[in-house]
Parts: C-alpha cells; structure tokens; sequence
C-alpha cells in the first residue's frame, strides 16, 4: 500500500514539473500595420485569469504555457489569436478595424452585434462625446451629434430636462417623446438627470422600423438606448479620478441690453409727454444712479464643480465597474442650484461555461432649488421692468436686503429667496439584474428584469418673518414616488450553416407596469421661523392624494439572416396589451421587414480601392405611440361639494374604442467608407401617422367640451445626413471634422370631424389639412406712415391660407376677426451640428457646434417690454424709440397712445447657431510615466459649454422649445478647468 501510495505521488509530482516546465516567459512587441507602437494593449492568456498591458514601445512579457492561446486587443484594432508553441518572443501586428463598422451595439432585445451587420438605422454617441461636458444632463451632449435627431434645452435651471424629437414631430396632440433604454430597462427621461453622464459607454439612438419597432407601441418616436460602463476582461484595475471646477453666466444678454439707460428713457417720457421736465428732475434729484440690473438679478461667474472616481477591470470570468460622482451646480438666477451624488455598481460574472450573470446597481441622490419667480412676476421675468435709476443700494452702498427697494418697490431678490425657500430632493434607483444561459451551441435565454424606482420631496415655505407677510407663514410639504418595474424573457438562437448562411432567430416575453403616488399637504397661519412644520400651522390645513398606474404585456420575435455577410434581411413582430387603452381595443400588433447590402462584397467593388464600404438598406414597418393620459379611456367619477353635503359624478367621458396612434415608416439609406477616410451615412424616410390622439371638441350639451379619440392623419417626410472625414491621421497628429444635419417636411393630411382647419385654444397655432402646423394670429400690415397707426391685412374667405393683400388692411384690432394663417411653420424643419476633433501629440481641440434652422417663437416678453403706452411707467427695450411721430415716418411701432397688440408681429425667427462645447486638453506623454507602477496616464483640460450664440432673435434664448415663451429662466454657457489622473 505504501509503495503505491509513493508512486502516485512521484507520478504527480513529474506531471507537475512537466506542467511548470512547459509554462513559459514570452515577451514581444504590439504595433500597428504601419509600425508604430501600439501602447496600452491588452494581453491575456484565454481561459485565465493572467492578463498584462504592452508599455509606452508596445512592448510585453507574459508567462504562457505551451499551447496555450494568447489573445491581443486594443480599441481602433482587430483582436488577434496566437497558439503558443515553442517560440521565446512573440511580436504581433494588429490591423486596424472600421471602428464604424465594428463597434458592437444592441438592437431591440438580444445580444449585441456589429454594426455593419444590423440592417435598421442608428447612430451610436460613445461616452468620450458624453462625459465630461460642464451640465447635469446627458442628453445634452447628442445636440448636433445624431442626424435627424432635435435636442433643446429650453431653460437655464440646471435641472432641466431637454425636449427631444427623432425625424419631426409624429404626433399633434399625444407624446413626440422617445422611448429611453438603458441597459435593457425602460426609463422616463426625466430620471436621465439624475445620473451621472460619466457612467454612460454609449448612447445608440434607433431610427427606422427595422431597429424600433419591435419595441412595439412605444416606439413611434425612436428609442434612444444606453449603455452603462462595464469592465473589461483581462484588464487589471484601473482607477480614474476627475475634477472639475468651473463658472456659469447668460449664454447670451444682450435682450437685457436692450433695456434703455435713464437718460434714453427719460428722453422718451420727454418727448411722449408722459413726464414733465420738472418731474424729470426731481427723478433725478432723488435717484441719481443709472444701475445695471441684469447683472443684479442674473448673477455672474457661479459656481460649478464636478468630481468623479470609477474602478474598473475584470479576468476572463468577471467583469466589474464602480463608480462616484458628485456635481454641484448654481442657476444664475436667485434660488437656482442643483447638486447631486450618484453611486453605481455594473458586475457581469460567468460562473461556469454555460451560466453567465450580472447585476447592474445605480441610484443617487439630488438636491434642486429652482427660481419661482418667472413668467409675469416682476421679481423674474419681468425683473427689467426696473428703471435704471433705482438702486439696491443706498448712498453709503449697503444693500437693502430685509426692506423693499426704494422707487422699485420690490424686494432684494437674495432676500426672496431666503424667504421663500423650496428645496427638493430626489432619490433615485436604477437596478438591473439577468441570467443568461447557453446550454447548447447557438441557443441563448436569458431572463432579466429591472427598475426606474425615484422618491421626491419637496418643501415649499412663506417664512413667517418675511416682510410682505409678516406673521403669515404658510407651508406645504409634497412627496411623489414612482416606480417603473420591467421584466423580459428572451430566447436566442445563433447558427451558421456552411460558412454563409447565418441564421438569428430571437423570441422574447416582457411585462412592465407603473405606479405614482403623490401626496401633499399644507398649513397656513405659522407665526414663528422656528417652528415652520405643517403642524405648527392653525388655518388653511388641506390634504391631497393621488394615484396613478398602468401596465404593459408584450410578445416579440425576430428573424435575421444574412448570406456571407452580403445579404441581410430581417423581419421583426410585437404584441402590446395596455391598460392605456379602451377595452375594446387592448391590444395591437407591431411589425417591420428590412433588408441590407454589402455591395463592397461584390466583384466589381472587391478591387476599386477607394471604396472600403457601401451598403444600402431599406425597411418599413409600424409602430406605435401611447403617450397619453393612464385614464383618458375611462369615464373617471370624481366627488364635489354642494350645500355642504358630498356629490359624486362623472369627471370624464371616457372612450372605450380609445387606441394606439399607428405609425408607418419607410426608410430607404447608404453607408459608404471612401478612400479609407471619409464616412458617409445617408437617410431618407417616410413616416405617416394615423388614429392621431385627439381631444376631439364636444358640445357642451353632452356635458363634456372634449373627448379624447384617434382621429386624423399626418405626414412626415425627410432626408438625414452624417459626414465625417479623417483629414490627417498618424501617431503625432489628426483632424477629423463632421456634419450632421436632418431636413423634415410635415403635412396635416386630416383631422376630425370631416373639418379643414382646426385652431388649437390658447396656443396660436393651427391644424389645417395640405399643411404642416402653423402659427395663426392677426397679421401686421406694418405703420401707415400717414396716420400711425398699425395696420392689419383682412383674411380671405379661407382663412387657413394666410393671405397679405395690400389693398385689403383695416385699422381696426379684433383678435377673432383678422386672426389668420400667417404661413409660418410651428417646428424647425433643419436641425443639425457640425464641428471637429483634432490633436498634435499630446494635445487635443475638440470644437462641437448645433443648429436650428426654421425655427420661430412667439415672442411674449415684446408684449411687455416694447408696449410703452400699456406698461407705461416701467423700463422698455430701446427699440421702441422707432414710433412714428409725423406723416411720412416709416416706423416699426405706431405713435404714441397706441396700445401694440398680440399679433403676428410677436412672432420671431428663433434660428440660431450655437457652439455647445470646446475642449482644449493637454495629454501626459508616457514617457512621464516610465519606471512606476503608481500612475496610467493624466490629463488637464478646458470645456465650455454655449460659448457662443448667433441668433437674430430679441428674446432671452431661442433655444426655447415651445410656441409661445414669456418670462424665460435663460440659457446658460459655462467654462470649466479640469485634471484627470488614472491609476
């Protein structure tokens, strides 16, 4: 016993000097086809745990047993696989890859593919354009980057969420919102803002019906998906720390710059009679100041600052990514901040070969105050009302803080908004968790499920010792929650037959719902600042409560096939029941063919070298779009008081045949990579939307003004296009400049009630059927230079169709009876961005710019800030100083006395061009580096933000999304400095 024992111990013990003596140091060098040096590679052994980097020269060394695989990788280049044998030096050369085609992106449901075998359109944004920009908000960052995709950030709070429309506006009275992903979750786009952009690897927005529709009836409007950041297997652990300090101001003040100085207003009251000299000198007696109040009541140069620290890394079987933010941002108007911590956990496992797992944790935590004083108030947007020769402070330059402003009458605003606090804070939470198992080659199911989980708080106060209501305290406390929860099954199958016939056949199962609670309450008659709880309130108490919910259940599949990586074609199905819709009509079906060519396969292109790429793809399919109401289908039963006694009744009609608005599109496009350099994707797309969601109108005798229905048709048409080109590219330098842009034409083609025209109330705009909506006012006519007064042309029988006849204006204002279509398009019909990235060496520029094209705005501030005989008394911008005074003036304003009317003239071409970003940075060379083990790589860099803004525009900003604004919290530009250090 004893002698066997001792030779199975002997026998174990020379395999295992066998197996050590066949392990091995390899070492060699990593470059690219054109020699250089490839840097920073990765180099693992497969199957294990042991990974290294090649250094500054490309160089490695790595311990590797004798047929053992050794797999080489590196961002921009194709991985390679080399078999050990008996060789001590191993030097390999890595090809380029068309970074464009080869990048990996998911598509609907299923695993990730390249590129340049998905047949549906999109557009994927990597997370170097994403992070790093001096805002809250993501989202901000695909403005200009994405053709046929419209970004507007329509306020300077910093937690605003930006409007977002794909391919024009699909709907006329429900959602034109997209759907938001992330990693396989549906999310609401205003929980974007609570995470951090740093988190993001990519944004992919999908296009036409190949890529959306099977996301069913919430597709009609695009689906934007993200990415979060995952670590990287065979990577060791790298640790990224930024900071970023910066200042914000008005992207744009010169509409307060038109506001007149005291003497060009006195100048005015002088010459109107409004004031006498004598009274004009006694103004000037008792306020002799000629203040600047736009830098009073719109700070300048606050405070932003950003901090950010990640872990990432991962072997063969694990993967992880960790990260902190924190960012803290001040409005440049008075109770304006926004600061917030986010945290995130990304861990993918395989725990055996054939189980892989991964859990996905991402929350935060937000602190918002936002201005309360916009619109009419004249403590915000009509803050320049103010006439210059008031001061805030006295004659020994104390400011008047706790007592209204001399002459002005209002108080400091600092004293406002310390008054009148209203802090809100938010928690949100983003978990994702799946399963995925392959239990045979080419079959894959996995199980995932997910949430967008948010709690908010807000305190609204009147402190009792504020001056306007001293001892009148009052107090509200409001809590909203939300949790939108998504589970999906899904079963993949992959194979390949013969070499070129690859088969992908997806099925898939998803449930979602949603649940609101909000709840308020409040209290009045708080006499004390120390006790400003709703308890410590003895009048005015009330409660309110309300619920909202609805859910999803959804069926999917997908076929793709592709011959020899030439052909493709998919096709793709979805069944959608929500509780959204009327129970006669639960349910709808979603579907959408699509085909692809790789021409470049072809023989006659196999050989022209200077085209590396061409495909062309076409699909159509349906979509829908359930941005509605969660009730609008029911007949919903409300209570009332009468006679002290509690009644009940109908609130709403209800509608049960209420449905889906349907969508078609039709998308036909090219792709094409020319002289190794420039790329080229090209879209044109025809998109009809029918069973529109409408209020329908009522009459009154019905007992209800509206009824929510499907009623009437729109039409939109267009062409997008992305072009980049790589001008220089080598080691030491490059420049790679781009433009995208995406041209819409929109057309009514019906709309309810067999009616040709529709004005919507309150809005200023028109349906009218052969048209795109339109603003509809009376139209200006301009000054009669004989009489001064302002003139207005007369509609004709239709007044769908603006007309401008000379000879027929009248002098007399009726709003109903000259209001017309003024010709003018609602919504911008080009949208794009253009800019470039360059570096030398170490140094890089990164300059971004976006515009809008076609854009108008109603322009409500004029109404008040250019009508000296309405608002007589207050400050007015100089350019009413052109008012006719004599016959034969040729003016823009009538004479005096006249008051100026809400007409076509407040209409305003908003077009704009705007630099959203530049980034100036400096890159540590290696060299700096070498000898240590402490430090990756570091970096120092500018970012600004709205630098610069072209727009004839008079308002405070034209990037407001929207038919009519007034009173505006305005666009900001930031300039922020920043370090970045990687271990």
């Amino acid at each position: 016993m004893k002698h066997k024992l001792l030779s199975f111990l002997l026998g174990g013990a020379i395999l295992t000097s066998v197996a050590f003596a066949q392990e091995r140091k390899i070492t060699g060098r990593v470059v690219s086809t054109s020699g250089q040096a490839v840097s920073d590679a990765t180099v693992v052994v497969q199957g294990s745990n042991v990974a290294t980097k090649t250094d500054a020269n490309g160089n490695y060394s790595i311990s590797v047993s004798k047929g053992g695989k050794v797999v080489f990788r590196s961002i921009g280049f194709e991985d390679q696989i080399v078999t050990i044998s008996d060789q001590a030096t191993l030097s390999v050369t890595l090809s380029s890859s068309n970074s464009a085609l080869d990048e990996v992106v998911v598509v609907g449901y299923g695993s990730a593919r390249k590129v340049g075998s998905v047949v549906g359109a999109l557009t994927k944004v990597s997370g170097k354009d994403i992070g790093g920009k001096p805002t809250a908000n993501a989202l901000e960052a695909l403005q200009g980057k994405v053709p046929g995709l419209q970004v507007f950030t329509s306020n300077g709070e910093p937690s605003t969420t930006q409007s977002i429309r794909l391919d024009g506006v699909g709907s006329l009275s429900g959602g034109n919102t997209p759907l938001y992903v992330m990693d396989g979750i549906p999310i609401g786009s205003g929980s974007i803002v609570s995470m951090n952009p740093e988190d993001f690897e990519s944004v992919t927005v999908l296009k036409d019906a190949s890529a959306t529709s099977i996301y069913g009836a919430r597709a009609a409007n695009g689906v934007i998906y993200i990415t979060t950041k995952k670590g990287k297997a065979g990577d060791r652990a790298t640790i990224t720390a930024r900071a970023q300090y910066g200042w914000s101001n008005l992207a744009n003040r010169k509409p307060q710059e038109r506001f007149m100085t005291r003497a060009e207003l006195q100048g005015l009251w002088l010459e109107t009679g409004y004031r006498t000299q004598a009274q004009i000198d006694e103004i000037n007696r008792t306020y002799p100041n000629d203040f600047k109040w736009d830098e009073y009541y719109y700070k300048k140069n606050v405070p932003i600052k950003q901090y950010d620290l990640n872990i990432s890394g991962g072997s063969e079987k694990t993967q992880y990514y960790i990260s902190a933010g924190y960012i803290d941002q001040e409005g440049v108007m008075y109770r304006s901040n926004f600061d917030r911590i986010t945290l995130r956990s990304n861990i993918t496992s395989k725990i055996n070969n054939w189980t892989t797992v991964g859990l996905n944790l991402g929350g935060g935590y937000d602190r918002r105050q936002t201005n309360g004083w916009g619109a009419n108030s004249t403590n915000g947007g009509l803050s320049m009302f103010v006439l210059p020769w008031f001061s805030p402070y006295d004659a020994e330059g104390n400011e008047y803080y706790d007592k209204a402003i001399p002459g002005w009458g209002r108080y400091n605003p600092k004293y406002l908004a310390d008054m009148n606090p209203s802090p809100s804070g938010n928690q949100q939470f983003n978990p994702t968790a799946f399963i995925e198992v392959k239990p045979l080659s080419g079959l894959t199911l996995r199980s995932q499920a997910g949430m967008d989980y948010y709690n908010s708080r807000t305190s609204i106060r009147r402190l009792p010792s504020y001056d306007g209501a001293k001892g009148k305290g009052t107090a509200t406390e409001e809590y909203s929650q939300g949790v939108y929860r998504t589970i999906t099954n899904t079963v993949e199958y992959k194979n390949i037959f013969k070499d070129v016939h690859e088969f992908i056949v997806l099925g898939g199962q998803e449930y979602s719902d949603y649940r609101q609670d909000d709840f308020s309450g409040s209290s009045g008659g708080l006499t004390d600042d120390r006790l400003i709880l709703l308890s410590n309130g003895t009048i005015d108490k009330d409660v309110k409560q309300s619920i909202d919910e609805y859910a999803f259940q959804s069926y999917f599949g997908r076929i793709s096939y592709n011959f020899d990586q030439k052909y493709f074609v998919d096709a793709t199905v979805r069944r959608d029941e929500s509780s959204r819709f009327g129970k006669n009509l639960k349910g709808a079906n979603f579907w959408s063919v699509g085909a692809m060519w790789n021409a470049k396969k072809e023989t006659f292109l196999q050989n022209v070298e200077w085209v590396n790429d061409l495909r062309m793809r076409l699909s159509t399919g349906s979509q829908g779009n359930s941005g509605l109401g969660n009730y609008d289908a029911l007949a919903t039963v409300g209570t009332n008081t009468y006679d002290n006694a509690v009644g009940w009744g109908i609130s709403t009609p209800g509608n049960p045949n209420l449905s889906w608005e349907k969508q078609l599109k039709t998308t036909f496009g090219v792709s094409a990579n020319l002289f190794g350099r420039i790329t080229l994707d090209a879209d044109y797309f025809h998109r009809t939307t029918s069973s529109l969601l409408m209020s329908v109108p009522y009459p009154y005798t019905s007992g209800f003004a509206e009824v929510r229905s499907n009623a009437g048709n729109l039409v939109n048409n267009g062409f997008n296009l992305g072009l980049s080109a790589q001008i220089f590219k080598s080691e030491d330098y490059y420049l790679t400049p781009y433009i995208n842009f995406g041209i819409v034409n929109q057309k009514v083609t019906e709309i309810f009630q067999g009616k040709d025209y529709w004005v919507v109330p309150n809005t200023g705009v028109s349906w009218a059927v052969g048209k795109p909506v339109e603003f509809f006012y009376p139209v200006q006519a301009g000054v009669n230079p004989d009489n001064g007064l302002m003139q207005w042309y007369l509609p004709g029988d239709n007044i769908s169709q603006s007309t401008q006849d000379p000879n027929r204006v009248t002098t007399i204002f009726n709003s109903t009876a000259l209001q017309q279509s003024t010709g003018i398009k609602r919504y911008p019909p080009f949208n794009g961005g253009f800019g470039f990235a360059s570096g030398y060496k170490g140094i890089y520029l990164n300059v971004d710019f976006a515009f809008s094209k076609g854009k108008y705005l109603i322009n409500n501030d004029r109404y008040f800030f250019e009508n000296p005989y309405n608002f007589a008394g207050n400050n007015q911008w100089r350019d009413v100083l052109d008012y006719w005074k004599k016959p034969g003036d040729i003016t823009k304003f009538p004479k005096y006395g006249q008051v100026n009317q809400f007409d076509s003239g407040l209409i305003e071409d908003a077009s704009f061009l705007r630099m959203k970003g530049l980034t100036i940075g400096y890159n540590l060379p290696k060299s700096v580096f070498r000898g240590q083990n402490f430090f990756r790589s570091a970096r120092v860099f500018y970012t600004g933000r709205n630098l610069l803004t072209f727009t004839n525009y008079s308002g405070p900003d034209p990037e407001v999304d929207s038919n009519l604004t007034y009173g505006a919290n305005p666009n900001t530009k930031q300039s922020v400095i920043g370090l970045e250090l990687q271990f």
